[in-house]
């Protein structure tokens, strides 16, 4: 209001220091209770800070806000972080805001915590939903038609009503976060994404800015972190995974909708063509992954020629299904890990763009995979267990060392081959579930740039001799994540690790992570040396014995 009505720079900040003076010179002596609602920048407080006087009698000025660095301005003694509700305050919240001081009829009790349990936590879904049923019929049929679907009209009715409220939410982001947000709400309600999973298909789609320095977790405080601040996302510390409030994945899909950021097929009825639909889209969503087997489907989804991501996310699907890849030569991301493969979908080697190819599969790669010669991000999971530690490795073909662009390589049960002369993957920077046969010297010194790397062990029986993956580390010099984890480690104490010594580590490790490995505790000495290590995960019998000194 002030920049509007005062002409200079200058008459605007002596009218808004006049006008700090005033407020506080009315409020010096009195005994006040002023709110700030759902501040949204920290210039603000700051502003503020010296007009509300403390005059030790008890006024308060409370201020409220949705993010993180803005409560960061009030003293961290006067701040509280408001948690979800649990099952009961959720229940009780909906009880009262429908029958107010009436009692809920019995039949209705288990319908109706249900439902209170399905608004998540937040008292506004609650609230929200609440004023709906209070305004429908409270018969048990209807009650539990709506606690047993959480895409019932009840819930889309109150995410609709609630949707002005948390735009400012997605609206106040910065430009860079926005598609971040809004790229999660293309994969399933209630769906958990890894760290990893994000980073790379954000950084895929072109999303984040990338720098030879940053490592997986550099980006996930930039970016998830960001989010996080936020509050748009949130982050389960059990699991390690991130999802969305089913409330802003609705608000997701309904601005990805809106600007044309992706498409969804839910069932049929989304996959036939309707007038409204626009099939030039970027990305397409595939949620019930079962879609790709019916026909009508699939011509559908062959009419979407210039998709150039296409994202499977439903349910893991058992049963080979086609990928129906054949009209969609653009494509540039395929994630498809849900659905498995007995046999490698050959059409996946005639999509060139491609920069993103996860999929599950446990035979070996064909040697053409090396005609994707732009593919940066490659993850090929298995549905059963190999095991690939002696004796029995499972190797990617020689050609996987034509692959230049290479940028991450998760290959859960596989290895890396020995390379031929001349091999050189330069911009690999992370390495995910090889075994100790990617770690000899002849390989590590081919992949000089890695940051991040993750040993998966599987021990066998009858081992001869103690044999370590550590020996050659060292040569990594850019190594700053190391991860080794034994899938099936032995818990008995008396029992003497088959590995050899920990040997020199680098000295750039920043994070360390070990599993199962049951050394003892005087090793521990080679990794309390390392300068600039901030990280020490031990987990899963990595030690034995009775002390750590």
């Amino acid at each position: 209001m002030l920049t509007v009505i005062c002409q200079t720079e200058r008459e605007r900040v002596e009218r808004w220091l006049m006008l700090k003076w005033k407020v506080c010179e009315s409020l010096s002596e009195l005994r006040y209770l002023i709110v700030l609602d759902d501040v949204w920048y920290t210039d603000l407080c700051y502003e503020f800070a010296n007009v509300f006087p403390d005059d030790k009698n008890g006024s308060v000025a409370l201020l409220t806000t949705r993010l993180t660095e803005v409560s960061k301005c009030v003293h961290p003694l006067n701040s509280h972080r408001l948690p979800f509700l649990d099952k009961k305050e959720s229940w009780e919240l909906l009880r009262h805001k429908v029958f107010d001081a009436m009692p809920c009829p019995r039949e209705l009790e288990k319908s109706g915590k249900k439902i209170a349990e399905n608004c998540e936590g937040l008292p506004l879904t609650i609230v929200t939903v609440a004023h709906i049923l209070s305004k429908t019929d409270k018969t048990s049929v209807y009650w539990n038609q709506v606690a047993n679907d959480k895409q019932n009209s009840v819930y889309k009715d109150a995410y609709d009503q609630m949707s002005n409220v948390l735009y400012p939410s997605y609206d106040y982001l910065p430009q860079h976060l926005k598609a971040c947000f809004l790229y999660l709400g293309a994969f399933p309600q209630d769906y958990m994404v890894w760290r990893r999973q994000l980073i790379d298909l954000w950084s895929a789609e072109g999303f984040l800015n990338r720098k030879s320095t940053m490592t997986s977790t550099d980006y996930t405080f930039a970016y998830v972190g960001a989010l996080l601040s936020n509050n748009v996302i949130i982050y389960n510390e059990e699991k390690f995974i991130y999802h969305l409030h089913s409330s802003f994945w609705y608000l997701c899909n309904k601005e990805a909708t809106k600007n044309k950021f992706f498409y969804a097929f839910n069932c049929l009825a989304d996959a036939l063509p309707k007038e409204g639909i626009n099939y030039q889209l970027r990305r397409l969503c595939i949620r019930n992954n079962v879609l790709l087997a019916i026909e009508d489907a699939h011509d559908s989804i062959a009419s979407a020629s210039t998709v150039r991501s296409l994202l499977c996310t439903g349910p893991y699907h058992q049963y080979p299904v086609p990928f129906c890849l054949e009209q969609l030569r653009l494509l540039r991301v395929l994630e498809a890990l849900s659905i498995k493969s007995y046999e490698f979908p050959m059409e996946v080697l005639k999509l060139l763009q491609l920069r993103y190819l996860a999929l599950t599969y446990d035979g070996n790669l064909p040697t053409f995979i090396s005609k994707l010669f732009n593919l940066q991000y490659l993850i090929v999971h298995h549905q059963y267990r190999i095991v690939k530690s002696v004796g029995n490795p499972y190797y990617l073909p020689i050609e996987i060392w034509n692959m230049k662009e290479l940028k991450s390589l998760e290959i859960r049960g596989r290895d890396l081959p020995h390379p031929c002369e001349g091999s050189l993957l330069s911009n690999l920077t992370t390495l995910t579930g090889v075994g100790p046969q990617s770690c000899t010297k002849d390989v590590l010194e081919k992949i000089p740039n890695l940051k991040e790397l993750t040993i998966q062990i599987e021990l066998v029986p009858v081992a001869s001799k103690p044999f370590s993956c550590f020996d050659h580390i060292y040569n990594l010099h850019q190594l700053q994540e190391l991860e080794c984890e034994i899938t099936n480690p032995i818990f008995k104490a008396q029992v003497v690790t088959r590995f050899g010594p920990l040997l020199d580590l680098p000295s750039t490790l920043t994070k360390l992570t070990l599993s199962g490995l049951g050394y003892l505790w005087e090793e521990m000495k080679k990794i309390s040396s390392l300068p600039n290590l901030t990280d020490l995960v031990l987990q899963c019998y990595a030690f034995r014995g009775p002390k750590w000194e």
